[in-house]
């Protein structure tokens, strides 16, 4: 599934990078503090779990 994380500015670096290699996220980071991403299904709820915690926030955003 295609999603674009936001990181705020409060995740700490170590935290972001292992949501990276856990969720195989890219190192890219726009200027508005995005992400896209593509999730595998099965990854969905722990990554909801994530975003309940307080560490991203998912935006679905329509592809170009």
């Amino acid at each position: 599934m295609r999603v674009t994380i936001y990181w705020g500015r409060e995740t700490q670096p170590i935290i972001r990078k292992k949501i990276r290699e856990r969720f195989n996220i890219s190192d890219y980071l726009s200027v508005n503090g995005e992400t896209p991403a593509d999730i595998r299904e099965e990854d969905l709820p722990l990554l909801r779990e994530t975003e309940k915690r307080g560490f991203i926030q998912i935006r679905n955003k329509p592809e170009k």
